[in-house]
């Protein structure tokens, strides 16, 4: 015996608005159906100087990284940045902003500081130059007792 149940022939078909019905809208027919019912109205009480609008300028990041030949891994290695978010980026589901959209704008134009920036911390004791006597002579390296006794 099945357990799946028939889908109804209703859910197979997706909504397609009736574009020929909106075109023939007049002002006056907008005006009449926001008059019936206030909720559905488009909110228009809002400016650029409010500080809750946020201007998404696209960032075209597929084209920042094909200019460097990499592969979304790595560039996403090379710059320390998310693969997901990458990828979310490149198939434009997300935007970039804030630090990020700054990161990206200076990758492109200055990917050398960006690489240097984010390079390993060299590892072990930084190159000093060579200690003097009070006298100002260079020290001598001390010479190992092990190698004087195998003279």
């Amino acid at each position: 015996m099945s357990t799946k149940r028939p889908k109804p022939p209703t859910a197979a078909k997706k909504h397609e608005p009736d574009w020929a019905a909106i075109d023939a809208l007049t002002d006056e027919d907008i005006d009449a159906m926001i008059a019936a019912d206030p909720d559905v109205a488009p909110d228009l009480d809002w400016s650029l100087d409010d500080p809750k609008v946020r201007i998404m300028v696209p960032t075209d990041v597929k084209a920042i990284r094909a200019k460097f030949g990499l592969s979304q891994e790595q560039f996403a290695k090379a710059f320390a940045l998310k693969l997901a978010t990458l990828r979310d980026w490149e198939q434009e589901r997300r935007m970039p902003h804030g630090p990020a959209r700054a990161l990206l704008k200076i990758i492109d134009r200055e990917p050398a500081a960006v690489r240097r920036a984010l390079a390993p911390e060299r590892q072990g004791r930084p190159k000093t130059a060579r200690r003097r006597t009070a006298s100002g002579k260079p020290r001598h390296k001390p010479v190992r007792r092990a190698a004087k006794r195998a003279r």
